[in-house]
C-alpha cells in the first residue's frame, strides 16, 4: 500500500499530459547505412552456434543472458503451426564495456543486452546468424556523444571477428530501409521519498512485472545492471538501482517473425530491452526502450497486419506505464536534463 500511495498522486497529475512528449530535439542520424551484419551458412550449424554463444563469447567478455532456443516450438504450440525450422535468441551483454558508458548516457540500456539471432526457415535451408550493427542501435537511441559511440562501436569488433573465425559463413550487411519518426519510448514516474528505497523498488518491480504479465507479456530475461553477477565492482555509484528487462509478447513475435509472411530477421530486435533506473537524490523512476515502430521503420515493413500489432503494442506499453503514474518524456540524454 505504501507504493500505491507514493505513486497515486503523481499518476493523477500525469494523466492529462501523457499523450505527446514535448521538447523533443530534432535528431540527425549518422551516415550509417547498415541495419545488421549477417552470416549465412548453407547447412545447419546450430550445435556450433550454441557452443559459441555459451563459451567463446564469454572469453571475449560477452555474457549470455537468458537464452531462448527453439522459439518456433512455442509458436507451433500456441498457434497450431510454424513456418520456421528454427529461431533462437541469445541475449548478450558486455559488462566491462557497457556499464561505465551508462554513466554518460543510460539510454544504452535500450540495446543491452542485445540479441545474437539465429534462424532457419526450412530444415534443408540456409542458417542465418545476425545482430544489429552498433551504429544502427545508437541512431535508434539517438546517441551522438562520441564518448559513447566510439567505444560502443569498437566493442563489437572482437565479437564479429570471432564469428568470422569460429563460425564463418557468407558475410553480408542488411541495409537500413528507413527510419521511424519516434524511435524511443521514454517515461518518468515521480514518487514521494520512501522510508526504504530498496523495499519500495522491490514492491514496484513486483507490481510492474505482474501488470505486464496480465497483459500477455513475458519477462523473457532480467539483467541487474547495477549489481551484476559478472562483476563485484560498483561502476554505477550514482544509481540506486538499474536493471533491464527482455520483454516479449508471443502473439506479436509470431505475427512478426513467423507465419506465411514472417520476417524472422526482425528478431535482431528481440526481445525488447526495457531499462529501468533510479539515480541517487532523485525521486523518479526512469524507463525507456526502443519503440516497435523503430523496428518497422528500420526494416521497411509494409504489411498492415504487422504494422497494426506494432502500433497496438507501442500504445499498450505506454498505457501500462502511464497507469503507474508515468509521464511521457521526449527523447534525449536524461543526464543532461
Amino acid at each position: 500500500m505504501k507504493l500505491l500511495s507514493a505513486l497515486i498522486i503523481p499518476a493523477l497529475l500525469s494523466v492529462s499530459i501523457l499523450a505527446t512528449p514535448q521538447g523533443h530535439t530534432k535528431f540527425t542520424p549518422s551516415d550509417n547505412k547498415n541495419l545488421a551484419v549477417v552470416w549465412t551458412h548453407e547447412k545447419n550449424n546450430d550445435k556450433e552456434f550454441f557452443e559459441f554463444v555459451k563459451k567463446d563469447t564469454a572469453e571475449l567478455g560477452f555474457f549470455l543472458n537468458d537464452p531462448h532456443k527453439n522459439v518456433q516450438t512455442v509458436y507451433a504450440q500456441q498457434f497450431g503451426e510454424t513456418w520456421l525450422d528454427n529461431i533462437a535468441f541469445s541475449s548478450l551483454v558486455n559488462d566491462k564495456d557497457i556499464r561505465p558508458l551508462l554513466n554518460i548516457d543510460p539510454r544504452l540500456g535500450g540495446f543491452n543486452p542485445f540479441n545474437l539471432l539465429t534462424f532457419r526457415k526450412t530444415v534443408d535451408g540456409p542458417t542465418t546468424i545476425a545482430h544489429i550493427t552498433p551504429e544502427a542501435a545508437l541512431d535508434i537511441l539517438e546517441i551522438t556523444d562520441p564518448r559513447v559511440r566510439e567505444p560502443y562501436i569498437a566493442m563489437f569488433k572482437p565479437l564479429d571477428a570471432a564469428i568470422d573465425e569460429k563460425l564463418g559463413g557468407k558475410k553480408t550487411y542488411l541495409p537500413l530501409a528507413g527510419r521511424a519518426k519516434d524511435t524511443m519510448l521514454n517515461f518518468e514516474i515521480s514518487f514521494d521519498e520512501p522510508e526504504d528505497i530498496d523495499d519500495f523498488m522491490d514492491e514496484f518491480q513486483e507490481r510492474f512485472e505482474s501488470t505486464f504479465e496480465t497483459k500477455d507479456y513475458i519477462i523473457a530475461g532480467f539483467y541487474n545492471v547495477k549489481d551484476s553477477f559478472n562483476s563485484d565492482e560498483d561502476v554505477l555509484p550514482d544509481y540506486v538501482t538499474f536493471w533491464a528487462y527482455d520483454l516479449c509478447h508471443i502473439e506479436f513475435s509470431y505475427n512478426v517473425f513467423d507465419g506465411e509472411k514472417g520476417l524472422p530477421m526482425a528478431g535482431i530486435f528481440a526481445p525488447c530491452s526495457m531499462y529501468v533506473y533510479v539515480r541517487e537524490g532523485e525521486n523518479k523512476i526512469v524507463i525507456g526502450m526502443p519503440s516497435l515502430r523503430a523496428w518497422s521503420g528500420a526494416l521497411g515493413m509494409t504489411d498492415p497486419k504487422k504494422l497494426d500489432i506494432i502500433d497496438k503494442l507501442d500504445a499498450e506499453i505506454t498505457e501500462i506505464i502511464i497507469s503507474f503514474g508515468g509521464k511521457v518524456m521526449p527523447n534525449g540524454n536524461p543526464l543532461n536534463n
